[in-house]
């Protein structure tokens, strides 16, 4: 039994009337017999009794009718929250973002935000792409950002939206004994320990890669492991626009090899959720943002 069963229930009760409560719902007369019968046998109860005045509401019929007024109301206040969702000076969005989204998407999305919303609150959870999947899936977040392939999202009430494609690229500070070598190839890249992520995400090593060594520094922290690079001989591997800003000041240098590694984003969203007006707020902002980020890869 749905909520549009209890409206069927309580129109009846209240008309007495096939004919009168056909009009009230929008529906044949025939058809309202039929989904009424269909609710009877599968509650296995007799709803109403046929009199020649009417039909009059059973002992079970009045109960449900009394027990789902709790269940109006909550359906009224989520029709209130819709309604001011539609509105940008007020509402809220659930935001997951992975840990690279956070470090190059987020801060010029949430400056946009700021300036294009009003009275808005704002929750971001940043977390790894697996935590957001299921907070996603239990319905705590209302869109999430991460290492996500788009093609893995095309299901039935669900929108995926590419973000950031990049290339992984090697990287050491600026006077790391591996610039001394000529030539970079896989025995002198696992002469040196590395620092990588704890999940690989999404991405994708293409046949003739180098094979490394397994990490010896594990974490999602980005800020972290590009400051051990920065400070030691650790080598770290990352989507070459995590280096952008170290390798503009000078910190970090990228090394000439071919990992042949790509790392893919997507943007993940309800179908449903996407027709509110904050949420598709938020999701063009970080089309936006993802856009420029695409031209200074391609610059």
């Amino acid at each position: 039994m749905d909520i549009s069963d209890i409206d069927l229930i309580r129109t009846v009760s209240k008309s007495g009337s096939l004919t009168h409560s056909s009009s009230i719902l929008n529906t044949s007369q025939p058809t309202l017999s039929k989904k009424l019968a269909r609710l009877e046998d599968q509650l296995n109860a007799q709803l109403f009794h046929r009199s020649t005045t009417g039909l009059v509401p059973t002992e079970v019929a009045n109960y449900i009718v009394s027990k789902s007024e709790p269940l109006r109301g909550q359906l009224t206040e989520i029709e209130r929250h819709v309604e001011l969702m539609t509105q940008l000076e007020t509402g809220t969005v659930n935001l997951g973002v992975g840990p690279i989204i956070e470090q190059i998407l987020l801060p010029s999305v949430l400056s946009e935000f700021i300036a294009t919303t009003g009275d808005v609150a704002l929750s971001i959870v940043t977390e790894d792409d697996e935590t957001l999947l299921e907070l996603f899936e239990a319905s705590s977040l209302d869109l999430v950002v991460g290492p996500f392939r788009a093609d893995d999202w095309q299901r039935e009430g669900f929108m995926a939206i590419p973000m950031i494609t990049d290339e992984v690229v090697a990287a050491a500070r600026v006077g790391h004994p591996i610039f001394e070598y000529k030539t970079i190839d896989e025995k002198v890249l696992n002469q040196f320990p590395w620092a990588a992520p704890k999940t690989p995400g999404t991405t994708r090593q293409a046949k003739g890669g180098p094979s490394l060594q397994d990490p010896k520094i594990l974490s999602d922290n980005y800020d972290l492991l590009k400051k051990v690079t920065v400070n030691s001989d650790v080598l770290c591997a990352a989507p070459r626009a995590v280096f952008k800003e170290e390798m503009e000041r000078g910190l970090l240098r990228e090394l000439n090899v071919d990992l042949k590694v790509t790392w893919e984003s997507a943007l993940i969203i309800r179908a449903e959720t996407l027709a509110t007006a904050l949420p598709k707020h938020a999701v063009g902002l970080f089309e936006a943002a993802s856009e420029q980020v695409r031209d200074l890869l391609a610059a």
